[in-house]
């Protein structure tokens, strides 16, 4: 989180947040935020808590219904962002098709075994980190032999886990790529699901994660009609990117939305490092609500 009352893209540990629904309340209320939007992944349970809506509701915050889709644009994993959904309708949908944090974690150990055997070496999976993808950059960082392949083509893949996370394990020119094609479903169908079942919005996600992709998949969306995308994010860390997102959703009449992508407290000052440029809180005030809108 930053220096704003907004903010539309925040995981509790109904996914792979810290705090739980009613700490993050707590904790959002602390920072002065009024306005926001919890985007678990494939996860609506934040709002089935009846204590943390009842403490939103107590701190006179407003809060629109969110959940964060893992998509896929061909080989590539994205990520798609659903606003003002049906909670019914959307947890009948990921209790049965969605791929939420915990079969992620289970995906990403059995295909890491075999990436691992297949360069000659192993990795077992001990449960000192909760995520595995912890688990395999830090293995990887311990084996010479494996460090000189990953780093032979891509020398900042092991800065840090989520580096590694975006440029080794999501990226199809790695070679600790895992593909998301069994698992993730397609953007145009996911698009048209949160449109139809859901009755809800669809924004693309941190379009900056997808680097040299970004704009190519920026064009496929915007084909498949989604509604928006996220102008205002960590890996916006610069006015001319910010800039450059803000001109490509007004000139394609797109919605624009951001959010801190809160995971941890720690996350507070990872902000302030990376100099995050502020959420207007015009976002949501304006944003197109339909009955799926909450305590607004």
């Amino acid at each position: 989180m930053i220096k704003s009352i907004c903010d539309m893209h925040i995981h509790t540990t109904c996914s792979d947040g810290e705090l739980s629904p009613t700490e993050l309340v707590e904790f959002m209320n602390n920072l002065g935020v009024k306005y926001f939007s919890v985007t678990d992944h494939d996860n609506v349970d934040f709002y089935l808590n009846k204590d943390a809506l009842n403490l939103a509701k107590k701190y006179n915050m407003k809060y629109i219904v969110g959940c964060e889709f893992v998509s896929r644009v061909g080989v590539h994993p994205i990520e798609i962002l659903g606003y003002d959904l049906d909670i019914d309708k959307t947890k009948k949908y990921l209790d049965k098709h969605g791929v939420p944090e915990s079969k992620l974690r289970e995906i990403r150990k059995k295909y890491a075994v075999k990436i691992f055997k297949k360069l000659g070496s192993s990795i077992t999976f001990s449960g000192a980190f909760d995520d595995p993808v912890d688990e395999i950059y830090y293995t990887i960082l311990a084996n010479p032999k494996l460090k000189e392949i990953i780093l032979k083509d891509n020398p900042n893949v092991l800065d840090s886990p989520s580096n590694f996370l975006r440029k080794g394990l999501n990226n199809p020119q790695s070679v600790f790529f895992i593909s998301p094609r069994k698992f993730y479903p397609n953007y145009k169908k996911l698009i048209k699901i949160i449109h139809r079942k859901f009755n809800g919005k669809a924004i693309l996600a941190h379009p900056y994660h997808y680097q040299e992709y970004m704009d190519e998949i920026l064009e496929k969306v915007k084909k498949a009609k989604i509604d928006g995308i996220e102008c205002y994010h960590y890996t916006v860390d610069t006015m001319e990117k910010n800039q450059y997102l803000l001109e490509y959703a007004q000139k394609n009449k797109l919605l624009i939305s951001g959010g801190s992508d809160f995971h941890k407290k720690t996350d507070i000052q990872f902000a302030k490092k990376r100099n995050m440029i502020e959420i207007p809180s015009k976002i949501f005030i304006d944003f197109p609500k339909n009955n799926n809108f909450i305590n607004g």
